[in-house]
Order: structure tokens, then C-alpha cells, then sequence
């Protein structure tokens, strides 16, 4: 036990002078124009990981002076695309010790650093940004030049729009209180009482001229009513139809969710701005419902007539027969013999057909609108569950069955990389799902419980160096202290 003490303390010294080793090599390259550290010559010279610098960093044991940047405005640009580019390495959200990784990289205090990583995650426009964007703006720069300076938003667009609504907001002020009671009897006859007394003020006891002017006063009432009737009558209130609806959501696609022009939507549609912003909130929310059964079956019957005469499909005729457009067809019809198997295989599976299916889906399902897969089946002529799968496969998400790992494992033996077999088997598939199948595949995990007598050595070294060593140290010192514990175990 005491050669076991000794060993222990023996590796605490090390620790420690390798810490003192890298925090001297850090102060050594510290750039003062840059206000942080060069890290890239430090994991050169020790020819260690950079994480690993950063958590050997001693920041009491440096000389350099810590930043303290409370504000955003008072972030470089360099500095924050610097930042968003570091903590996309760390998965999910920060943790302490990531935050102090973060913070010795930066040379920024935690408060502040992790200040600018919750406008990073998400991203927010206040009273500072306004102003400092205020100023760009009468000094004539571009919108474009001020996204390099202010890189918060994901776009220009999403930037502008920011900023618009935000002055919007500001010129406008505090929206005064208003009242919305219906007027009284009374209110109302006081209201006639005092225009007949100004107009007897203008005429005096001539009579007839004041009932002249009551009545050309009542009569242009009326024009103005009859104005706003016949401008409403020009509005089509008719239901909405399915190629309406596609129409709506063409139209709004362009737009940016906040910023949307309903003014001219509504303009290109012939309807009213509440009416198109209504039904594109319920197109958000639920789905269209499905048509009557009576349609379904003529829908259904003279697909299967069709199929059975020219064995193909020609919705357009089967639209011109039953009355409905084609897309109502394709959700409707039930019909499905003779529907072809789509299965996947990377060695001989084309993409042509799936990039017709993409099509089809982008043009009459775009977002949010849900995709119906049953068109899509009839659209394709294929089983609703393969064009589900294909879809899923589409998006990246892939079923590893024994065929696609051993294509995965050939072509990693031919030296490909992760990210060139991902595009092979499919065109959204990540390298990180590539990586994860074949490590899983080629080394199984094995779960091997541990012993007890491992178990009570771990508990006297975690009891004996928590509270002087950082949580992260400890795997990599239980290791060392148990050369011949299995590594899988532990």
C-alpha cells in the first residue's frame, strides 16, 4: 500500500509540472494584439492534443492578463467567429469544465465567454447591437460588410430583419391605451347635437340649408359605405382548394418566417391579408382533410380501370375524368395492384428515381405542410413503406443492414474516407453516422462488469486526489494506477 502512495505521488508531481510546463509555454506565446494565446505553437512544441493543453493550463501560475469583455459590442469579429468555430467541438451544452476550456482558449473570463456563447446558440438583437448597427448605417456601409463585423445572425436577411423590427419597435414607443366599448344612445345623440350646432353656427335660422348639409353629409356616409362594400366584393372568399393552398405556400416559401410580405401574397392571390395569413397558420397546425369516401371510390375505380387498359398511369386523364385536381387524385385513390418493391442496394440502387420522388415532394408538399405518403406511392407507382424508407434515406437516416455494413467495410478498406462513403450511400448521410456504424461493427463494445477488488482501489484513489486534481484528470490516473486493470472494464 505504501509503494502504491508513493507511485501516486510520483504521477501528482508530474501532473503538476507538466501543468507548469504548458502554462510557461502559453505566457511565452502569448499575442498582445490579439489579447490570447497562440495554442497552436504550445500543442506543437509538446506534441499533446489541444484539449489536453487547455486542461493543463494553470491560469493562477500565468502571468498574462485575462480579458474582461462584459458586453458583446466589445468582441472582435475575429474573436467571435473564433469562439462559435471552438465550441462546435464540444457536443450538447457547455459544461463547467468545458467552459473553462473555453475560457483559458479565448483568454476571456467564464461570465463573459459564456455570455457571447448563449448570443451564439441564440442569437438576439439589443439595445447595444441596434446602435452599434445604427452607426454603420449613417456612415453608408452595406448590409453585407456589417454582417462580417457583426456575425451573430445566420444571415443577412435574418440580420435586416432583426434590426427593422427591433427600430420598428423603438420609433413606435409605448402603444397608448385605447378604449374598445361600444358607443352609447347618448354618446351618439351628443354627437349630432354638437354637428347641428356647428352647422347652425355656419348658417344661422336658415333651415333649409342646415338640413342641405345634413343630408349631403348623410349621402357621402353612403358612397363611403358602398366604397368599402364593392372593394370587398372584389376579394374571393371562396373556399380554399388544394392548388390554393400549394399556391399560398409556393408564395410564402421565399419569404423569412418573420418577415413575410403578406400584403403582396395576398395581391398575387386575390384575397384578403387576414384571410391568407389565417389559413397559412392552419396549414401549419393540422393537416388537410382527407376527401369523402364517394370520391375515393371513383378516384380508385378509374385508376384501376386505366391500369388495367394501358398497365401505366396518366393522372392528368384520371383528373379530367373524375372532376378533381391531380394532387387530390393521388391522396385518394386505393388502388394499388401491381405496385413495385423498392429496395436498397448500394452496389446497383440508381438516385434517379429517388430524385423524381424528391421533386414531386418539394413541389406538392413543401414545409410545413406534411408529406402524403400514399400520393407519393401512387405518384411513384411504388409501396407506401419503401417510399417512406427511401424518404428517411433521403434525409440521412439509414437502416445499417449486413449488406451496407459490408459495403461500408469495403470501401474503408480501399483507403476511402468517412465523408466520400457517406456521399456514395446516400447524399445526406453524415460522416459522424458513417464513423459510429463502422467502429460499432468492426469493434463491438463488450460490457465486462468490473471485479470488487477494482472497484474498492478505485474508491481509495478518488477518495484520496477529488479534491486535488480536476474531474477530467481522474480516468487518466485511475489508469495509471491500475497498468493491469482491463482498459474496457474501466
Amino acid at each position: 500500500m505504501e509503494q502504491m502512495v508513493a507511485l501516486d505521488d510520483d504521477r501528482l508531481q508530474k501532473r503538476r509540472e507538466l501543468s507548469a510546463r504548458v502554462t510557461q509555454l502559453a505566457d511565452q506565446a502569448f499575442d498582445p494584439q490579439r489579447g490570447r494565446c497562440d495554442w497552436d505553437s504550445v500543442v506543437k512544441k509538446l506534441d499533446m492534443p489541444l484539449m489536453e493543453c487547455l486542461g493543463r493550463f494553470d491560469a493562477s501560475l500565468s502571468s498574462v492578463p485575462v480579458r474582461s469583455l462584459p458586453k458583446f459590442v466589445d468582441w472582435l469579429p475575429d474573436d467571435f467567429t473564433l469562439l462559435k468555430e471552438f465550441v462546435q467541438q464540444f457536443p450538447g451544452t457547455l459544461t463547467a469544465d468545458d467552459q473553462r476550456l473555453v475560457s483559458a482558449f479565448m483568454n476571456v473570463n467564464q461570465a463573459d465567454c459564456a455570455m457571447a456563447y448563449n448570443m451564439c446558440i441564440r442569437p438576439r438583437m439589443t439595445t447595444e447591437l441596434f446602435e452599434l448597427m445604427a452607426s454603420y448605417r449613417e456612415k453608408g456601409m452595406p448590409w453585407r460588410d456589417i454582417y462580417q463585423q457583426i456575425p451573430v445572425f445566420a444571415s443577412v436577411q435574418t440580420l435586416r430583419c432583426a434590426y427593422s423590427r427591433f427600430k420598428a419597435k423603438v420609433s413606435s414607443g409605448p402603444k397608448p391605451a385605447t378604449s374598445r366599448a361600444r358607443w352609447t344612445d347618448a354618446e351618439t345623440a351628443r354627437v349630432h347635437m354638437e354637428r347641428v350646432k356647428a352647422l347652425v353656427d355656419e348658417y344661422g335660422q336658415d333651415w333649409t340649408q342646415v338640413g342641405q348639409a345634413i343630408a349631403a353629409c348623410q349621402s357621402k356616409m353612403r358612397e363611403m359605405k358602398l366604397a368599402d362594400s364593392t372593394e370587398e366584393a372584389t376579394v374571393n372568399k371562396s373556399y380554399w382548394t388544394s392548388d390554393d393552398e400549394a399556391q399560398l405556400l409556393h408564395l410564402v416559401t421565399p419569404y423569412d418566417p418573420h418577415a413575410i410580405d403578406w400584403t403582396t401574397i395576398a395581391g398575387d392571390l386575390g384575397r384578403a391579408v387576414n384571410a391568407c395569413r389565417h389559413k397559412y397558420r392552419q396549414l401549419r397546425k393540422q393537416r388537410k382533410p382527407k376527401l369523402a369516401a364517394e370520391h375515393a371510390d371513383a378516384v380508385s375505380h378509374a385508376v384501376k380501370k386505366q391500369y388495367t387498359q394501358h398497365q401505366s398511369m396518366d393522372w392528368a386523364q384520371v383528373s379530367e375524368s373524375v372532376g378533381l385536381s391531380e394532387r387530390e387524385c393521388l391522396e385518394a385513390n386505393q388502388f394499388g395492384d401491381g405496385k413495385a418493391r423498392w429496395i436498397y442496394d448500394p452496389d446497383t440502387f440508381s438516385w434517379d428515381m429517388a430524385n423524381r420522388m424528391t421533386k414531386f415532394i418539394k413541389t406538392n408538399y413543401p414545409r410545413p405542410l406534411p408529406v402524403n405518403y400514399t400520393a407519393v406511392s401512387n405518384y411513384m407507382w411504388i409501396e407506401p413503406d419503401d417510399c417512406f424508407k427511401m424518404a428517411s434515406l433521403l434525409r440521412g437516416e439509414m437502416t445499417w443492414t449486413k449488406d451496407v455494413l459490408a459495403k461500408a467495410v469495403e470501401l474503408r478498406g480501399q483507403g476511402m474516407m468517412y465523408k466520400d462513403i457517406a456521399r456514395q450511400l446516400s447524399p445526406n448521410l453524415t460522416a459522424e453516422k458513417v464513423s459510429y456504424a463502422y467502429r460499432r461493427h468492426t469493434k463491438p463494445i463488450q460490457h465486462v462488469p468490473l471485479s470488487a477488488e477494482v472497484k474498492q482501489q478505485i474508491r481509495a484513489l478518488v477518495d484520496r486526489h477529488a479534491e486535488q486534481l480536476p474531474y477530467l484528470e481522474l480516468p487518466s490516473l485511475i489508469q495509471g494506477a491500475l497498468p493491469n486493470a482491463d482498459k474496457a472494464q474501466l
